[in-house]
């Protein structure tokens, strides 16, 4: 019977012979056509960050919206790139971006049927098609193929395919193979079956129609029709066909990591590329991560914190908290508190104290004054609200007096300390000296939980600074921020763990360790601080208001210690506070009271450490011999602050418990009969020391007594030749406490 045509599909059958006439014009004069083509290679990618070890940490969003990870196709599995080609296009290989023998088979399918019924599209138009989307007319046919044909001549059958497989649709908004396998099957592209590989491929005919999360029968029947082929063209052999057509393909849509977000951003901000090498390690930040958010169940929802931990070594960030309750939708969660400006409370005297031992202003023995002094029309206060008279640098320092630490401010010299404190990397201490004066020591400035993370590092460098970095590889300036002896001296004082809570103390002294620490707490109890430095790590802890409130709670040595410790317990191997002692640093033996060097009036001595050609060498002057009587001179800021308090400073006062501190309460714990407590002096050797007037121990190197103490009230006592010293404490029972009983005897 003769076929009849209808009108439209003569129309029909007409369109396609010029189409083929036309592109076979084309197909001559493509070389010397000067059209122009889109550029394939740029395209809208997804932001990926990778852990040092090259696994996906984040993914965001393209600036399309999409999820799209682009990957090498020798990344793309076993199976994707053939399976692409015998199902999207067999002939890839043997043309040049047109198939003319599928054009000449879809003319004559397309003049049987009376319509168009086949597009014979290439792996290259369909690129083109991506990159640059056309309506569906003859014109921008004739367009593909001409560009595609232009494509080919410029660039490789395997860069052709990988862009193509990087750029395909595969339903919502997931484009690319590498995206497809991680959402619909929960692993990288480069390990994908021959199941998986024939479904993702075969989905491209419809993305939408075919989704395997949303029309999970269509797709598997399409995978099913899709291995069928590849076995009739002999691309597979029976046994793989059985094997996949027996899989059962996965029917839910997975997330793409979303981990450790705020470093994440760090890292992509170091380095603003679309695939990021981060420097974080996975392990050490699923455990920073942990102790986190335990720490913070215990306190209330509007506290949160921010943590880091640093490699000394290489100054990497290798894990990094910015916001202890991001993802909770409280107020601030989304904040990143740890690039955030905070008043730093405490927490930069030890730079201050290190220029002064630099500069040969102080060694750790050298005699300072906790005592009233004039700041802006008040007196600095300790954190216990008392003062201490004469003290060593060492004492000062470790037990974070203010007093001293603002006499040392003043004798280095504010702009002196300004310039120090920006060797090290504070870059937000920005005004001029007579802004910030005495307040520059006491936290009367702004600094970041990352700043600070990087000054203390430097210290366990020697003082050489070089700023933390995010990436891999980056480049790194260094500078000398302080002297490795300076530096050394100050680790030296910092690594006094007897400040530490009854709980950790008496762990690190069983464990043999230390730690290299300080804590701070802004004013108005805003921020609590703490950064310690051990082995190869630096570990940095704020909490606080995200808004700036204060809290009771936010007190560094009870809130960010715990914390700071703990994670050390968690690091791999063993870490504690071992510095290299530098041949500018050596020991000499000096006047117990001053700290300068002894002379025949001196009758109480002491060891110190000092640095060679720099510190001061001079003799004792505090100590005269008037009459044949040695009579001890003391600094006027020191005798005034006696004769105020109807007080005699003598020499039988040089010996000072510093620990514990005077009318300090410890709550006994929890079924716990004794409470073991630290006892340490300062002052000539050896120490005897008694409780409640009953000999307990002789300390014969200053390293300080634990001791084991029952509830109630005591009085302790220390005996150095004729000089004694005397403090009392109590030891609460937890049980008959309020819970929220405060643990004093501790110093920020």
């Amino acid at each position: 019977m003769k076929q009849q045509y209808s009108l439209k599909g003569a129309r029909n059958v007409f369109a396609a012979a010029v189409s083929a006439a036309a592109l076979l014009a084309l197909f001559v004069l493509s070389y010397e056509a000067r059209l122009t083509f889109p550029d394939v290679r740029e395209y809208e990618r997804s932001i990926v960050t990778l852990d040092r070890h090259g696994d996906i940490l984040n993914v965001q969003l393209s600036g399309d919206d999409e999820w799209c990870i682009p990957v090498s196709l020798d990344k793309m599995g076993a199976w994707t790139a053939l399976v692409a080609v015998q199902l999207e296009d067999k002939r890839f290989y043997e043309h040049r971006g047109v198939d003319l023998v599928a054009i000449c088979r879809s003319f004559f399918y397309n003049l049987k049927s009376g319509k168009v019924v086949s597009g014979a599209s290439t792996i290259t138009t369909q690129l083109i098609r991506i990159a640059d989307p056309q309506p569906r007319t003859y014109a921008a046919k004739f367009s593909e193929f001409w560009r595609a044909m232009r494509l080919e001549s410029k660039m490789s059958k395997s860069e052709i395919l990988e862009l193509y497989l990087n750029r395909a649709p595969f339903g919502g908004n997931i484009r690319g193979i590498e995206a497809a396998s991680r959402i619909y099957f929960d692993k990288s592209a480069q390990f994908l079956s021959l199941s998986e590989s024939a479904l993702l491929i075969s989905i491209l005919r419809a993305p939408s129609r075919y989704r395997p999360d949303r029309h999970a029968e269509e797709a598997t029947a399409l995978r099913d029709r899709s291995l069928a082929l590849l076995h009739e063209r002999e691309q597979i052999t029976e046994a793989a066909f059985e094997i996949a057509h027996s899989e059962v393909p996965n029917s839910r849509r997975y997330f793409l990591p979303k981990h450790a977000a705020m470093a994440c951003a760090h890292a992509a901000n170091a380095k603003p590329t679309t695939r990021v090498r981060s420097t974080i390690s996975s392990p050490l930040q699923r455990m920073l991560e942990k102790n986190m958010e335990r720490a913070l169940t215990v306190y209330p929802l509007q506290i949160t914190g921010a943590a880091i931990i640093a490699d000394n070594t290489s100054g990497e960030v290798l894990a990094y908290v910015g916001n202890g309750r991001l993802g909770t939708g409280l107020p601030g969660s989304e904040v990143d508190c740890g690039d955030a400006m905070r008043s730093p409370g405490s927490t930069l005297k030890p730079f201050i104290y290190a220029a002064a031992f630099e500069r040969g202003l102080l060694t750790p023995a050298s005699l300072l004054a906790d005592t009233p002094l004039a700041f802006h029309g008040s007196a600095p206060r300790n954190f216990d609200l008392s003062y201490r008279g004469p003290v060593s640098a060492r004492t000062a320092l470790a037990s974070s007096l203010n007093a001293p630490a603002v006499r040392v401010l003043r004798r280095l010299g504010y702009a002196q300390a300004i310039e120090v404190l920006r060797r090290f990397g504070f870059a937000n201490i920005e005004r001029e000296s007579g802004y910030y004066r005495d307040a520059l020591v006491l936290g009367g400035c702004e600094v970041t939980l990352v700043e600070l993370a990087s000054a203390y590092r430097t210290l366990a460098q020697g003082g050489i600074y070089t700023p933390l970095t995010w990436t891999l590889d980056p480049e790194k300036p260094k500078r000398i921020a302080i002297s490795q002896a300076a530096s050394y001296l100050t680790l030296d004082i910092l690594e006094d763990t007897g400040r530490l809570i009854p709980l950790y103390r008496d762990v690190f002294a069983e464990e043999k360790r230390k730690v290299a620490f300080k804590t701070g707490t802004s004013h108005g109890l805003r921020d609590a601080w703490c950064v310690g430095v051990a082995g190869t790590y630096t570990v940095a802890v704020w909490l606080g208001v995200p808004e700036g409130k204060g809290s009771e709670r936010l007190v560094g040595l009870q809130t960010a210690a715990p914390i700071v410790m703990q994670i050390f317990r968690e690091l791999p191997n063993p870490q504690s506070a071992s510095f290299e002692i530098p041949k500018e640093v050596f020991e000499r033996t000096v006047c117990a009271i001053s700290g300068m060097l002894l002379t025949r009036n001196c009758l109480q001595l002491t060891r110190d450490i000092a640095i060679r050609d720099v510190s001061s060498l001079a003799l004792c002057d505090m100590h005269q011999n008037i009459e044949g009587k040695i009579v001890t001179i003391w600094p006027p800021e020191i005798a005034s602050w006696s004769r105020n308090r109807s007080e005699n400073i003598s020499p039988l006062s040089s010996i000072k418990i510093t620990k514990p501190l005077p009318r300090s309460r410890y709550r006994l714990e929890m079924g716990k009969e004794h409470l073991s407590i630290y006892l340490a002096a300062e002052g000539p050797l050896p120490h005897h020391w008694f409780l409640d007037g009953k000999f307990l121990s002789t300390d014969r190197n200053g390293s300080g007594i634990y001791i084991d103490v029952p509830r109630g009230h005591h009085l302790v006592s220390v005996l150095s030749g004729e000089q004694t010293d005397r403090t009392s404490f109590e030891v609460l029972d937890v049980s008959r406490q309020k819970k929220d009983t405060p643990i004093m005897g501790v110093l920020d």
